[in-house]
């Protein structure tokens, strides 16, 4: 699968495919390919790979909702990338992995198989999310950005000031994600 998704972000257009590929070739990357998606085994995707599997997944939603929805109105470049990296914060901020194995026995048994890491100097994923790919100097145009910023959709108090005026993008982003939480609990 993590070849898969390199053969997908291989279509972005350059200068963001050198980038990309860079970041992605190093300790991003490989955490990337390694994280869990969520701390609880409750949600979605809680294990090793879990991120990559619900980016995918995403991915493959998105196209499929954009292609049914509004065919033509967005390049494929621009849905595997906001697909792929709208939980890049989930890998940490660049210098400390985000999800930490719970060392609780306790907590495990609970399910909660994962602690967040409180070296991790910003606190939403999607901050750290656009943090990292602006420090890779990965550029995002506004809607990019916004699908990215608000693709938690209305579960977050800091994307209120955006309600019923969120760009297309962002609410096609924010229904593949929740569909694909939806179905990786039905199958985990």
């Amino acid at each position: 699968m993590a070849q898969k998704l390199m053969e997908l972000l291989a279509l972005q257009p350059e200068p963001r495919k050198s980038l990309v590929m860079k970041m992605m070739e190093g300790p991003v990357g490989n955490t990337y390919f390694t994280a869990p998606a969520s701390s609880r085994a409750e949600f979605h995707s809680c294990y090793p790979g879990g991120l990559l599997v619900h980016s995918m997944n995403v991915i493959q939603n998105l196209n499929r909702l954009a292609k049914s929805l509004c065919p033509g109105q967005y390049e494929d470049n621009t849905l595997i990338f906001v697909g792929a990296f709208h939980d890049l914060g989930k890998v940490g901020d660049g210098e400390n992995e985000y999800y930490l194995p719970n060392s609780s026995d306790w907590h495990v048994k609970k399910g909660m198989l994962y602690e967040t890491n409180k070296d991790c100097e910003i606190a939403a994923t999607e901050d750290r999310t656009l943090y990292l790919l602006q420090r890779y100097e990965i550029k995002l145009n506004s809607e990019e950005y916004l699908a990215i910023k608000l693709s938690d959709g209305q579960y977050c108090q800091s994307n209120d000031k955006y309600k019923m005026k969120e760009p297309l993008l962002a609410l096609l982003l924010h229904w593949a994600d929740r569909c694909a939480c939806e179905i990786e609990k039905l199958k985990d």
